[in-house]
């Protein structure tokens, strides 16, 4: 495989070698500063952030091959993706830095800069995210709890929508490819004046699935995993006055996924139906900024849940209301040498569920809420001529859970009945670092910073059966803490190559863990009990051989184990779940009038699926290629191979993925 890999890079870069760049260095090094928002709040290019950040845009995500957001950024150093159906797969995560790929919580999602994890699972429906409405995505590394608090403690994903600057413009597709995957979109943007623009946009996908059983696990019950979406996205901005322009976005997205089993008729399946509602409020003089976010979040999510057990068919559904909304505001001001950025938040989650037998009278139902309260400050220091930047930001959060409730019928769980007690904590999430960059060709930078996870709802208030054994809720869960120093550098050996590493080591507490009650081992709950460690190291190059080739490749390499675990001693210096030690990844990026080719490559080492580190999934490569064309300026046509070797690799102990998809694409812009 790696000598494939290696014949096709060597066809490209001497197909390159014959070529001549038609541009000069500042054309490349203005696009190596790409302009991104997440890191400060404030419009900073990359050369003045003192952090690791990757930006990668739509122009280039239409040349990546995928059928998902995440397929699009997979390809980022330090992204660790568990999506183990591929696009079938029911929740994507996406987390930074070595730790758990099935924990999202850990990793702030923002769309627009308004977080998009939901307080009960912490996790985000990556689902419902069209493509065709990003204008780019920036993944910032690291604690970001100093600016954006609770989630942000491996790093911070900030996915920017589309911006209309022209009267009328549009774009549409319609696609089709294996297993009878549909794939439909279209987007409007208008601008009729300067003060106001808008834009909406609708897709759906369906798909008749696969089987991700192998062969030789599969039963009487096993069918194909289905996919059936349906998305609608709309924003309207109007501006009265320097300071004062409305921003108002609603999103819907209704999703129903099958889970792969089906006893009777109509099987397993979950409903992901969600609704988001936005409104920012902002405006700027001379040297002063404001902005004020307000959103709703709603996921009304059901599940049809069916077993049989000695002989005995049982079935319920799982329905929970999700609710996430609040209010922040951020304060700019520029004093010279000195960017000033204060803001407080706002913030309440809440969970409504419970489990409803079908086959039976009982009932088991759960309720509770987390409201978040939080301050923060940063000051921004430019220094020497614009060569050294520094930055110092520390946040207070004060956290409370309240309103909790539970109550079963069954005998089995109704000894934990009734409310739950009210926990107050609180934490700080300190920030310091320094980027020097003494020349063009050369910049690095150095960063402390502290980041918190505060716990889900479902670990506070939630009791129920999770994998065969009975969980109990645990109201006085404190926070993850993780502790992050981080030294990097971006070096420009040649004008039209940049080669990136990064080393960073992280120190984590009060890690959260299932622990087996001491007077009943067939029980057990979530606890703060746990230390880890986290040593790593990045390096990205990015060569752009010519005005049309572009060749990147990136090696990342973590170590992330337990060092403390009281209550299990022996699971001491085991390596975290779902965190593999090494991934490669490597593109390559062909335009020409001729045609558009993308070529993305990764092999992802092995990972560790049970916390004693008795099982794991072997690595695997993957290989994407897409291959597109232009007609009379606005009509595209492209043909994309997911997985081209037929990996059908795992990603768990007992499911594989999709194996080899194809995808026929016509788009149409205007």
């Amino acid at each position: 495989m790696i000598k494939n890999l290696t014949l096709i890079a060597a066809f490209f870069l001497l197909l390159a070698s014959s070529m001549q760049a038609q541009w000069v260095a500042d054309t490349l090094y203005q696009e190596l500063d790409e302009i991104e928002v997440t890191a400060t709040k404030s419009p900073r290019t990359l050369s003045e952030v003192p952090a690791r950040v990757d930006v990668i845009s739509s122009d280039v995500m239409a040349n990546v091959p995928a059928f998902t957001l995440v397929d699009k950024i997979r390809s980022i150093s330090g992204i660790n993706t568990s999506s183990s159906f591929g696009m079938f797969t029911m929740r994507p995560n996406v987390t930074l830095r070595g730790l758990s790929g099935e924990d999202q919580s850990r990793t702030l999602v923002m769309v627009d800069g308004v977080s998009i994890n939901n307080s009960d699972t912490g996790g985000v429906n990556w689902n419902s995210i069209h493509t065709g409405s990003v204008k780019q995505v920036e993944v910032y590394k690291g604690p970001g709890s100093s600016l954006y608090g609770s989630n942000a403690m491996g790093g911070v994903i900030n996915i920017i929508t589309q911006t209309p600057d022209e009267p009328f413009s549009g774009s549409a597709g319609i696609s089709y490819g294996t297993f009878n995957t549909f794939q439909n979109h279209i987007h409007i943007t208008s601008r009729p004046n300067d003060r106001l623009s808008l834009q909406m946009g609708a897709f759906y996908n369906y798909s008749d699935g696969y089987i991700s059983t192998p062969e030789s696990l599969r039963t009487d019950f096993d069918v194909a995993r289905y996919v059936d979406d349906k998305g609608f996205n709309s924003r309207v901005t109007y501006q009265m006055s320097e300071l004062l322009e409305v921003t108002a976005g609603y999103d819907l997205f209704l999703n129903e996924r099958s889970d792969g089993q089906q006893i009777r008729d109509p099987g397993m399946y979950r409903k992901f139906d969600q609704s988001r509602a936005r409104m920012n409020i902002r405006g700027e003089q001379d040297d002063f900024r404001y902005s004020l976010n307000m959103f709703f979040q709603r996921e009304d999510y059901f599940r049809v849940s069916e077993r049989v057990r000695n002989g005995d068919y049982s079935r319920f559904n799982v329905e929970s209301d999700r609710d996430d909304y609040g209010i922040t505001l951020d304060l700019f001001q520029d004093l010279g040498a000195h960017s000033f950025t204060a803001g407080v938040e706002a913030k309440t989650g809440s969970v409504d569920g419970g489990d409803f037998y079908q086959t039976s009278d009982d009932v088991v139902v759960n309720r509770g809420k987390m409201r978040f309260l939080a301050g923060y400050f940063q000051d921004e220091i430019h220094m020497l001529d614009n060569q050294m930047h520094m930055q110092f930001g520390l946040r207070y959060d004060y956290v409370t859970f309240y309103d909790g409730f539970f109550e079963a019928t069954t005998p089995r769980l109704s000894g934990y009945n009734g409310e739950l007690d009210t926990n107050n904590w609180s934490t700080f999430s300190p920030r310091a670092a320094v980027r020097f960059t003494p020349r063009r060709s050369l910049s690095g930078y150095v960063s402390y910073s502290r980041g918190f996870r505060a716990s889900i709802l479902d670990d506070l208030s939630r009791t129920g059966i999770l994998w065969g054994r009975d969980k109990i809720a645990n109201p006085e869960l404190g926070p993850e803490t993780l502790d992050n120093y981080e030294i990097g550098m971006d070096l420009r050996p040649v004008w039209n190559m940049m080669i990136s590493p990064s080393l960073f080591y992280s120190r984590g507490n009060d890690f959260l863990y299932f622990v087996e009650m001491e007077d009943d081992d067939s029980v057990f709950r979530r606890e703060n009990v746990s230390s880890v460690r986290i040593a790593g190291a990045e390096i990205d190059l990015r060569y752009f051989i010519s005005d049309n080739l572009t060749f990147t490749a990136s090696y990342t390499r973590h170590l992330s184990e337990i060092v403390s675990f009281p209550d299990r001693p022996d699971l001491e210096g085991n390596v975290l779940t779902f965190a593999p030690a090494n991934q490669l990844k490597g593109s390559i990026s062909w335009s020409s009038r001729m045609a558009n080719v993308g070529i993305y490559a990764m092999h992802k080492g092995s990972q560790y699926i049970s916390e004693d580190n008795s099982e794991k999934i072997d690595p695997y490569i993957t290989l994407d290629v897409i291959v597109s064309r232009q007609f009379m300026s606005n009509l595209t046509l492209s043909m994309e191979v997911m997985d081209i070797l037929d990996n059908r690799h795992m990603e768990t102990i007992t499911d594989m993925s999709p194996g080899r998809m194809l995808n026929v694409k016509i788009g149409y812009d205007w």
